[in-house]
């Protein structure tokens, strides 16, 4: 049987689809006695779903932005 850390560790993979049977199997399983892995689960998923949909519609960060950021970052400790 899967622990937690199994299932945080092999969600990626399950969600792309690169999972043997056996794998999906423990899986589900796991899920469905495991109230905490289900909503880590859900929220992965959800992620995943936006992240596809934003697609390459978001631009890269430039250097300066980046740097603006961590300036802003450093100024908040």
């Amino acid at each position: 049987m899967l622990t937690c850390k199994d299932v945080c560790e092999s969600v990626t993979d399950h969600l792309e689809g690169s999972t043997s049977f056996m794998d999906r199997l423990s899986l589900r399983f796991h899920l469905l006695i495991c109230k905490h892995c289900r909503r880590f689960y859900k929220q992965f998923q959800i992620a995943v779903g936006v992240s596809s949909a934003l697609g390459n519609d978001v631009p890269e960060p430039t250097d300066e932005e980046i740097d603006r950021l961590l300036r802003k970052l450093k100024r908040r400790e």
